[in-house]
């Protein structure tokens, strides 16, 4: 995502995305067939015919070859969206150049087509009453730390830090099953499964992913592990745990071959779903991120509480 700040119109909404290293090269069509979950590759082609899709400020040809950690802006109508669930985002700290918030799980990191209210950079602009902008981003129904520029200086400056995988993240996630290793380093790549999920992740193909697991503790039936990820693929640490037969619990993309997923995109998803998912959302939690503050080089570290709805702590000092 790139780190410029989500323009809103009175009829349209501008979202940016950064182009990553792994998408450098390609065409702007395919790009965004790739990213977009629910757009196929002639419908993106549309919204560029449109003129709907800018890069550098200019109108964008869907021939084009996207650069490494260059903008793409799409413009999409705002829509009717539901009451806001969160009215305030907990802030963990704030100066003039960055805001470390602690993001509540079912908020979106940033707008896109259909959501433009419940995302943390609208909530916070509006609670700061400044113009906020984005260096990472957290999935929607992923909690925890998560740290926001104020300014344009301080965006570039954390987006390299995360490009340069200098931050250091830690998650905490509740699994399935009772895990037997006290740690495990998995070293497998993660790309697109293919299948009828376009979003959905496979282990053993496409690009290199490290992912460093520690079980802090289990009851038997579900267990709880620390993740500490050394690079920064899509939905890398959820893959990874599936992989090692122990999904997320929640994950509904994940848990078994997606069908929780496919279900809550028909919006079919039943309360008899949700029981054998364990939860109501993927218990995934960011609970540390440090980084060198962008204006004054200082080291940064920040930890976000453990959400209410974690059925296992870890033990002390851990």
């Amino acid at each position: 995502m790139s780190p410029a700040a989500t323009a809103v119109a009175e009829d349209w909404v501008e979202v940016p995305f950064r182009v990553l290293k792994e998408h450098g090269g390609l065409r702007l069509d395919a790009y965004l067939a790739l990213r977009l979950h629910k757009y196929s590759r002639a419908k993106v082609q549309r919204l560029i015919e449109d003129g709907r899709v800018s890069r550098a400020g200019r109108p964008a040809k869907a021939s084009a070859r996207l650069a490494e950690g260059e903008t793409v802006l799409i413009r999409y109508p705002r829509t009717a969206e539901p009451p806001l669930p969160h009215e305030t985002i907990p802030v963990l700290y704030q100066d003039d150049a960055i805001a470390v918030v602690d993001k509540p799980g079912g908020v979106l990191s940033h707008p896109t087509d259909k959501i433009l209210h419940n995302t943390v950079t609208t909530i916070l602009a509006r609670q700061l009453g400044r113009r906020v902008l984005l260096a990472h981003r957290l999935d929607r129904e992923t909690s925890g730390a998560m740290v926001l520029p104020l300014d344009s200086a301080a965006a570039r400056a954390l987006y390299e830090q995360f490009l340069a995988r200098e931050v250091k993240k830690e998650y905490l996630a509740v699994v399935f099953g009772e895990v037997a290793w006290k740690r495990k380093l998995v070293d497998a790549p993660i790309g697109p499964e293919g299948g009828e999920i376009k979003v959905r992740q496979a282990v053993g193909r496409g690009a290199a992913a490290v992912t460093e697991f520690s079980r802090l503790a289990t009851d038997g039936r579900l267990s709880l592990v620390s993740a500490r990820p050394r690079t920064g693929r899509l939905h890398q640490i959820r893959a990874h745990l599936a992989h090692l037969g122990h999904p997320v619990v929640g994950d509904k993309l994940y848990v078994g071959a997606g069908e929780a997923y496919l279900k809550a995109v028909r919006r079919e998803l039943r309360p008899e779903d949700l029981d054998a998912l364990g939860a109501d959302r993927q218990l995934l939690h960011a609970r540390r991120l440090s980084f060198a503050h962008p204006r004054t080089g200082a080291a940064m570290r920040f930890e976000a509480p453990i959400p209410a709805d974690f059925p296992l702590r870890p033990p002390e000092g851990a």
